[in-house]
């Protein structure tokens, strides 16, 4: 299957819908609101070669207060460089019985996965954004459900960090407890020398800090 056709297909029938949904097409598939905390997104991706293309979707929030805390406040650009979304999940995390990646052998195929697409958000994927565009939303994923939060961000170490960005400007009062239930998790997936230093030094220092 011809790919770039593919992707030409589905964004044309995906446009429509995002626009009158206020999301624009900032490239190729990836379909962005801007917000009042930072923005909202859809993102399709179409991998495969002549016989088969694969599409997959995420959709996401970027929290604006949390990336900016973790990347130019603390210096932490060499650790999020690629991860500028708070939460960034595939489609079948929220919806179990959607397969993670939809087989395509037609170009014709395309209209019926955007489709597909289509129903999912109208079902639960702008209700997923709307619930987690809060903070203490996140707060309560990221620090209450941590396993959940885990699964969804397939384990990244990330997740320990942003959790406790989010735990300090949501004023937790535990904010201690979460240090080292973040940081022994973190050790417990392998993880030591800079990567410790960093969580340290970052969230020793964020403690001490006001927000006001």
């Amino acid at each position: 299957m011809n790919l770039a056709q593919a992707q030409e297909i589905l964004s044309q029938h995906l446009h429509p819908y995002f626009h009158h949904k206020k999301y624009m097409e900032k490239q190729p598939l990836v379909f962005e609101r801007r917000t009042s905390f930072g923005s909202s997104v859809f993102v399709a991706t179409i991998t495969g070669d002549e016989e088969m293309a694969y599409v997959k979707f995420f959709i996401g929030i970027r929290h604006d207060l949390v990336e900016l805390t973790l990347t130019n406040t603390f210096g932490l650009a060499d650790y999020f460089r690629n991860s500028s979304y708070s939460l960034l999940l595939n489609w079948n995390q929220m919806d179990p019985q959607s397969a993670s990646a939809l087989p395509s052998k037609n170009l014709n195929d395309m209209t019926t996965i955007g489709d597909m697409a289509i129903d999912f958000m109208d079902r639960k994927g702008f209700d997923f954004l709307n619930h987690y565009k809060h903070l203490v939303s996140l707060d309560r994923l990221y620090n209450d459900y941590p396993a959940k939060a885990a699964k969804w961000n397939n384990h990244s170490y990330l997740h320990r960090f942003r959790a406790m960005a989010i735990a300090k400007l949501v004023g937790r009062q535990d904010y201690d407890r979460l240090f080292r239930m973040h940081r022994d998790y973190l050790e417990s997936r392998g993880l030591s020398g800079p990567i410790i230093a960093k969580f340290d030094t970052t969230f020793v220092h964020l403690k001490k800090l006001s927000f006001n």
